[in-house]
């Protein structure tokens, strides 16, 4: 398992997707545990390529953690080093 930092929108319950200006929505960022990344091959240069946690994972790991209906908008998906 790796951490990741992810960036998101809060997109509060009843709201649809022209109900709303992104500007306008609360944005957050959590650290989540979630699988490690997955290599995907290398760059012309040998900086190897990996690949994040798949976007319906993460969105479900975020939603749990919210009220009933809220749904969010991953902004960001970015692996923490160190």
């Amino acid at each position: 398992m790796a951490l990741y930092e992810i960036t998101y929108l809060i997109i509060p319950p009843g709201v649809g997707p022209d109900d709303y200006e992104p500007a306008d929505l609360e944005k957050r960022t959590d650290t989540l545990e979630l699988p490690d990344p997955e290599p995907a091959g290398t760059l012309p240069n040998g900086v190897p390529i990996t690949y994040g946690p798949a976007r319906p994972l993460v969105k479900a790991r975020i939603t749990e953690q919210l009220p009933a209906g809220t749904t969010v908008a991953i902004l960001r998906v970015d692996l923490k080093r160190g």
